[in-house]
C-alpha cells in the first residue's frame, strides 16, 4: 500500500510539472522527437478551445503557424505522412471537432487513394489519443522530449514574425467555385475516393462548415491542369477552390527541402488565408 501511494504521488507530481511546463510554453509545444508524435500533438492541441479556421493537410500544412504562434483563430491539424482526408474522416466520425471554415490542402489529397489511413490517422481512433484531447498533461504535445525539441526547432527556423503584418503572398485571387469538368471517366481508385468524400463533405457542410480546397506552395508545374478527379471532387462537393501557388512571386516562397516552406513563407501564407477568407472571418 505504501509503495502504491508513493507511485501515485510521484505520477501526480510528474503530471503537475508537465502541466506547469505547458503553461510556461504557452499551452503547447511545436515539435517532438518524431513527426508522428509532432503530428499527434499538433492535432490534439488544435482541438482545445474553438477555432475559426482549421488547417487540414499533410506536413506541408503542418509547417504553417496557428494560434499557438499568435495567429489567432487558426488551428493547425496537419498530419505528417498523411493528408487532409485523415482529419476529415475523424471529423465525420465525431472524433475531432469542426470549425466554421475547413481549409483542405489539395496538394496531397491523392495520398488517400491508397485506401489505408496514415499512422497518425489510425492513431486518432485510439482511446489514448482521445484522452489526450481532454487532458493536456497526458497529450503528445506534453511529452518531456517535446519541450527540448521545440526549443531546438525555434532556434533553427526562427520565428513567424508579426501575425498582423501586411507581408503576405500579394495575390488578388480569392476562393471561388470551379466550373464543372468535362465528363471524363475516372480510374476506379479515383472514383472510389470521390464517392467517399463528396457525401462526407456534404455532411460537414450540413454541420455549418465552409470547405475550401487550397493548393499550397510549392503547388504544381505551370501549365499543368488540375486532375479531373480533383475538379470533380471540388465541384460536386459544393466546395471552393483557391490556388495559392500558381503565379506567386517566387521570391516570396522559400522552401527548406523542395516541399516545405520556411517560417517567413509559411507566415505569409497564413496572412493571405486570413485576408482571403473574409468575410467569413
Amino acid at each position: 500500500m505504501r509503495y502504491f501511494t508513493i507511485l501515485m504521488l510521484t505520477l501526480a507530481a510528474c503530471f503537475g510539472v508537465q502541466a506547469l511546463a505547458l503553461r510556461t510554453a504557452g499551452g503547447r509545444t511545436a515539435k517532438s522527437e518524431s513527426n508522428y508524435f509532432s503530428s499527434l500533438g499538433r492535432i490534439q492541441a488544435g482541438t482545445v478551445g474553438k477555432a475559426d479556421v482549421m488547417l487540414l493537410g499533410s506536413s506541408i500544412t503542418g509547417r504553417l503557424p496557428d494560434r499557438s504562434q499568435a495567429f489567432d483563430g487558426f488551428a493547425n491539424m496537419g498530419c505528417d505522412g498523411g493528408s487532409a482526408v485523415d482529419a476529415l474522416r475523424a471529423m465525420d466520425q465525431g472524433i475531432l471537432p469542426v470549425a466554421p471554415i475547413l481549409v483542405i490542402e489539395a496538394n496531397t489529397v491523392h495520398l488517400a487513394m491508397q485506401r489505408k489511413p496514415s499512422e497518425v490517422g489510425a492513431a486518432m481512433e485510439r482511446p489514448w489519443f482521445q484522452a489526450g484531447m481532454r487532458v493536456p498533461a497526458i497529450s503528445a504535445y506534453a511529452r518531456p522530449s517535446a519541450f527540448a525539441y521545440s526549443k531546438l526547432l525555434a532556434r533553427k527556423t526562427g520565428g513567424f514574425g508579426d501575425p498582423t503584418a501586411d507581408d503576405d503572398l500579394r495575390i488578388t485571387d480569392r476562393p471561388k467555385r470551379l466550373a464543372s469538368p468535362n465528363p471524363e471517366p475516372l480510374a476506379a481508385y479515383e472514383q472510389a475516393l470521390v464517392d467517399e468524400l463528396i457525401p462526407l463533405l456534404h455532411r460537414l457542410q450540413n454541420r455549418g462548415c465552409r470547405t475550401v480546397f487550397v493548393l499550397l506552395p510549392p503547388g504544381r508545374q505551370p501549365g499543368t491542369p488540375l486532375p479531373a478527379w480533383l475538379t470533380t471532387l471540388v465541384t460536386e462537393s459544393n466546395s471552393e477552390w483557391w490556388d495559392l501557388a500558381t503565379g506567386v512571386d517566387p521570391s516570396l516562397i522559400v522552401l527548406t527541402d523542395h516541399v516545405h516552406m520556411s517560417a517567413p513563407s509559411a507566415a505569409r501564407t497564413v496572412r493571405t488565408l486570413k485576408k482571403g477568407l473574409r468575410p467569413s472571418l
